[in-house]
């Protein structure tokens, strides 16, 4: 039988770091581990790098006895094809626009529009609602690559985050921050595939990232002109993903390359809606800089979060990819009205 060994996060998902398994392939060895040791095991394997006697391998790779066979989560986006046959994310692609599945984030753009047109209270419902599917989204792209993160401690801290700032304002979201910090560190205690820095650490950035962009949203619509300031910041998130899309599927280099052009767009996008809603221009401008930064940002941090590597100009796995953007980009809008406006 060949001897698998197991590290990271698929070290924590399996509970050991090594064991004898028969198969005459990789296919087979790692087929049988699945069935042995459950969904996150089996997650982690659609993205994993494969060694056979420390020579890199494919599914097809032939084993033998004695052989040994490691795999480990992929430090930059590799995978082993066919593991895991008709799985839509095996391999993050390269050379293709990063908008991948627009109908699901067209549709939370325009059922969040929707509610803050009416109600502050409605509105508040449906970015709890938005939240917790991107949460859902971008941790179990993440679980596919065995990271070992964990997705309810910041289902609950958006929870925490919208009630909280509703009731104590600026207040309640530092109170609800604190929690989300003290409700990852009780999991990373009480959950095995947790234990150690890069998953409870990814857990930990990712809750307070989804904590303060709920509680600044939620912020932004409580403030003076909440419901245009709201409509202004979707229209600039809108307006940055029409321009990164358009730009990277056009043929021709242009004289911008897509993040500028994002960033252009975004700053024109906040100068209209200062004109267009009477609030203060220079708030706008200044606010519209900052979700230009934060856009891109944000597209970073959902590459690391999804694939754990930095891919740019890629498709992304996940059905809410452009949500990710505006992660970052909320708390620097709601940050610069407060300090400005």
């Amino acid at each position: 039988m060949a001897r698998l060994r197991l590290f990271a996060g698929l070290r924590q998902a399996a509970g050991i770091a090594e064991v004898e398994i028969a198969g005459a392939s990789v296919r087979e060895v790692l087929t049988t581990a699945a069935a042995n040791y459950g969904s996150d095991f089996e997650r982690g394997l659609a993205t994993a790098n494969v060694w056979v006697n420390g020579e890199p391998a494919d599914a097809s790779t032939p084993v033998e006895d004695d052989d040994e066979v490691a795999v480990l989560p992929p430090v930059s986006g590799g995978t082993i094809e066919d593991v895991r046959p008709g799985h839509e994310h095996a391999a993050v692609a390269v050379d293709a626009p990063v908008i991948q599945t627009p109908l699901l984030p067209l549709l939370a753009w325009a059922v969040l529009l929707a509610a803050n047109i009416g109600s502050t209270r409605w509105f508040a419902v449906v970015v709890v609602g938005v939240a917790g599917a991107w949460v859902w989204d971008a941790f179990d792209e993440s679980a596919r690559r065995g990271s070992g993160m964990v997705r309810w401690p910041a289902l609950v801290s958006i929870l925490g985050a919208v009630g909280a700032t509703w009731a104590w304002s600026s207040e309640g979201l530092g109170v609800a921050v604190g929690l989300s910090v003290l409700a990852v560190l009780t999991w990373a205690v009480l959950t095995p595939s947790m234990h150690t820095i890069d998953a409870a650490g990814g857990t930990l950035l990712a809750t307070v990232v989804v904590t303060v962009a709920t509680g600044s949203l939620v912020l932004v619509r409580l403030g003076a002109h909440g419901q245009s300031r709201i409509t202004a910041f979707l229209s600039m998130l809108l307006v940055a993903h029409l321009v990164m899309w358009l730009r990277l599927g056009s043929e021709e280099s242009g004289f911008l390359d897509p993040h500028t052009a994002a960033a252009v767009a975004t700053l024109i996008a906040g100068v209209a809606a200062g004109v267009v809603w009477d609030t203060s221009l220079l708030a706008m401008v200044i606010a519209s800089a900052a979700v230009a930064a934060g856009f891109l940002a944000g597209r970073a941090f959902g590459s690391a979060l999804r694939t754990g590597d930095l891919f740019l100009l890629e498709v992304l796995p996940g059905f809410l990819v452009p949500l990710d953007a505006g992660m970052l980009a909320a708390p620097l809008y709601w940050v610069v009205l407060a300090l400005v406006a």
